[in-house]
């Protein structure tokens, strides 16, 4: 969604792949691989978590702006070499605000340069904590980009 000329905010992409009902323990991968349509060329400004099951536990964000193979949900998260080398930024949500029956994060000022040839960034998340999800409050994330003023990208 363009707002104005330069600032783009991509649409909510739920985390898939999350199993629900089950425990996970620091440091497994949150869900599967995520893509976010994007300029191909901006510096993310924000991004914004929707905790919609009231967790409120650290979670990072880990970008890249190629396709890369992700870890299998609830299972240690590992990048290969090969992977890394389109590694972008990790975002990390760790302040939350809580709101009885949900809770957000925002990470602002980010500052994060990115080229995206394919005009999207590929991310997956990787839980800080022990986070128990139930069936239909899956997390929401969003970013918030300077687009290049350029249209050629």
């Amino acid at each position: 969604i363009l707002i104005g000329n330069r600032v783009y905010r991509t649409e909510w992409v739920a985390v898939p792949g999350i199993v629900t009902g089950i425990a996970y323990v620091n440091g497994d991968a949150f869900g599967t691989i995520m893509e976010f349509p994007v300029p191909k060329s901006g510096i993310i400004h924000a991004a914004q978590f929707l905790d919609l099951d009231d967790e409120g536990i650290e979670t990072d964000v880990v970008l890249f702006d190629g396709p890369f193979t992700p870890t299998a949900d609830n299972s240690e998260f590992t990048v290969s070499d090969n992977d890394l080398r389109s590694f972008v930024s990790t975002i990390t949500f760790a302040a939350w605000k809580n709101f009885a029956l949900n809770q957000t994060s925002s990470a602002a000022g980010l500052g994060l340069p990115y080229l995206a040839p394919l005009g999207k960034l590929f991310a997956q998340c990787v839980t800080r904590g022990v986070p128990n999800i139930a069936a239909g409050n899956i997390p929401l994330i969003r970013l918030v980009i300077l687009a290049d003023p350029d249209p050629a990208g």
